[in-house]
Order: structure tokens, then sequence, then C-alpha cells
């Protein structure tokens, strides 16, 4: 090879590397076509969360005395009035549900949502002071919180020790009104509780109880428990989950500051946005293989690749993306990403088969081909991923040494 193709070779592969980098720009640009339609059906989920019910937090029913306390101040002599309560949490609290998920359809979205049917089973030891605090102002309360009040499904009902009370909404809890005279002398209580909750994409517990145990069976079969607990028995299947949760105040002990609340998402197992994103992420391992593919093709099969051909060939592999993103919104990924390659692939066979003028053009589409199946394998397989594709490349670079090792044979 003569030292003047020798300057040319180099140039071109120059403005290649400056072509494969300025690809980047259209994969960043579709890249925040991706984060925009991830944003929008996150408000569509909002908008569905904010009739039907959000994501749910429920804490356990507890027994408690507001009562107001007066004192002077030592510094401004004024009398000071402050709003404090007497609490007891529950002994024992037993909770067990049943939840269906269902997916509700808004436009071309899909928002998981769930309705479970609740009891909670308590039992109630006061102490002295509660019990004379319940006596001297009148009544106590049996309170307990749900993050979301729009997501209760009719009434809820409440019994202890046998009659019949009324749950009223107050401030940011929902209580029930325990006259004094209703109190047993030992100052123990036990309660039943239902109610039907609604919420979309998960449901979670608060246990703030001495012993509290829960029980969750559904019909969703994709579950992820979350929190600070974990369900010491599971048991999952095609048809859905079974799930069992016991804590006691010793563990809860063992967390200090932080939070004991643990619960179950309801979602879709990888969202199509987030595979989508996921396979943008090889865009450049594309472009980078691809734009070597051609300039292998072109030094061995004596065609020449204009510049502009490159670039029209990377703004291809860029659109795949965004068509990969359109198809998924209407289909599933596999669907979506076959759909995405056959059109990628035919076009580009298409367009090198004129380039070429040979046989060579169908065989650079076979080669985009087993790209586009091996970039599918590594979104599946995505413990093991690294490790293949840094082998693939291996392997790609090694072949690349091995046609490259004659090209300065002929250098003058």
């Amino acid at each position: 090879m003569k030292r003047e193709e020798s300057r040319k070779l180099i140039v071109k592969g120059i403005f290649i590397t400056l072509a494969m980098l300025a690809m980047q720009i259209p994969a960043a640009l579709v890249n925040v076509a991706v984060s925009g339609r991830e944003d929008l059906s996150k408000e569509v989920a909002d908008e569905v969360a904010a009739s039907w019910g959000g994501v749910q937090t429920v804490s356990v029913p507890g027994f408690m005395v507001p009562y107001v306390e007066k004192h002077v101040d030592d510094y401004s002599g004024e009398t000071v009035t402050q709003e404090k309560r007497v609490s007891a949490v529950p002994a024992a609290a037993d909770v067990s549900g049943e939840v269906s998920v269902e997916m509700l359809h808004r436009g071309i979205y899909d928002i998981p949502a769930w309705k479970a049917d609740l009891t909670f089973r308590g039992e109630i030891s006061l102490d002295d002071r509660a019990v004379s605090y319940a006596r001297r102002e009148g009544c106590g309360y049996l309170a307990f919180g749900i993050s979301h009040r729009q997501g209760i499904d009719g009434k809820i009902s409440l019994e202890i020790d046998g009659r019949e009370y009324a749950i009223e909404p107050f401030q940011n809890e929902l209580r029930a009104r325990i006259p004094a005279e209703s109190l047993k002398p030992d100052g123990t209580m036990e309660y039943v509780m239902r109610m039907t909750l609604k919420g979309t994409e998960s449901i979670n517990f608060i246990p703030d109880a001495e012993s509290y145990s829960l029980t969750l069976s559904s019909d969703y079969p994709s579950p992820s428990f979350t929190g600070a607990f974990l369900p010491s028995d599971r048991e999952i299947s095609d048809t859905g989950f079974e799930a069992s949760w016991s804590v006691s105040d010793v563990n809860l002990y063992s967390l200090g500051d932080g939070s004991s609340m643990f619960g179950v998402d309801f979602f879709v197992p990888v969202s199509m946005y987030r595979q989508t994103d996921r396979a943008l992420k090889y865009s450049f391992l594309v472009i980078l293989l691809i734009f070597m593919g051609i300039f292998m093709t072109e030094r061995f099969c004596g065609k020449n690749v204009n510049l502009v051909q490159y670039i029209v060939t990377g703004l291809a592999l860029c659109l795949f993306y965004l068509l990969l993103l359109a198809f998924t919104e209407y289909m599933p990924f596999a669907l979506a990403y076959s759909s995405a390659s056959l059109l990628t692939i035919c076009a580009l066979g298409a367009y090198f088969r004129a380039i070429l003028k040979s046989r060579a053009g169908y065989w650079f589409a076979a080669a985009v081909a087993v790209l586009y199946a091996f970039i599918y394998l590594l979104l599946t397989i995505e413990s093991g991923s690294l490790l293949i594709g840094t082998l693939a490349l291996f392997l790609v670079l090694c072949v690349v040494m091995y046609f490259t090792r004659n090209l300065n044979k002929d250098e003058d």
C-alpha cells in the first residue's frame, strides 16, 4: 500500500470516528424522548391515583386519650397551653387481607390498581395512667392512619368488645370515640375492624404493636416485597401469591430511628420505558460495531462507502430506538424489538445492496441481524450481561486484528 493511500485511509478513519461520535447526539435526543414519555406515563398514573387512591400506607389502630395541659412559662409568665395525648399500642395485632389487582387503562397506559379486603384484630391493655386520663376526659379514642382516604371503599366496620363504633375523620387520622364508661375495669379491649381499601402500585403497613402479624393473598403473580421486613413465608405462582409477616417489638427496636414500614409493590415487572432505556445504553456499541463492519467490508471488497453514507447508516441505527419506543407503547417488548429490528435490517440491507452492488449487502444485513439478536440477549440476562458483552467485544477485536494484520505489508 502506498503512503498516499495510507494517509487517505487514516484521514477517513478519523472522519468515521468523528461521525460515530456525532451519532451520540441523535441517540441523546431519543433518550430525551424516552424520559419524556416515561414522565407522561407517571403523570397519568398520578391522575388515576388521585381518584382511585395512590400508594397506601395503613397503621395499626391504637388507643389514645388527648388532653390539654396548661402551665406558666418561666420567662414570660404567661399561661401556655399544650395539646398532649396518652397512648397505648396493641399488645397483639393480626392483619389479614385479600388483594385483587387489575390494570386500569388510560389511553395507551396501563396502571396497576388494587382493591384489598382487610381485617384487623387487636388486643390492647391499658395501664392505669391511660385509664385514669380516659375517665378524667370522659372518653378515649381508637385511632389509626390511612395515607389516602379517597381509597376507602364503603364503610369501615369496627367492633370493640362486641359493640359497634363509628369511625370519623379527624385531622390526619381516623378514629372512633370510646366513652370512658365503656372501658373494662381491667383496662383491656379487643377490637375487630374490617375495611375495603383501594390504591395503586403498592400497599404498605406500619407494625405499631408489640406483636404484629400480617397475611396477604392476591391474584397478582409478580409481587415485589419491600420495606423494613420481608415475609417470613411466601408462596408465589402464576395464579398469585400468599405471604405472611411476623414482627415483634424486638424487631422494631433493632431498627433504631429507621422506618418500620413494609409491604408489597404491584408493578409491571420491567416497564417498557426501562427496557427501551436499557437498549439505548448499547447504542454506542451498536454504532461502533456497524461502522467497523462497514469499514472492513469497504477495505476487503474494494468498494468505497462515502462518509455521508456512514452518517445515513448511523441515523438509521438511532432511529431504531425511536421505533422501539413507539412500538413498545402498543405491543410487548419482545414483539416491539423484533419489529423495529426487522425494519432497520431490511432498510440497511437494501441500502448496502445498492451501495456495494453485490451480495455483500445481504451478508451485511445478516450481520446486523446477529448484532441485534446479541443485544436482545444482553437485555434478557441482566446478571451476566457484562461478562458476555465483554467476551463478545474481545472476540470482535481479535477478528479485526486478524483481518488487519497485513495492511502495511505493501507499504513503501
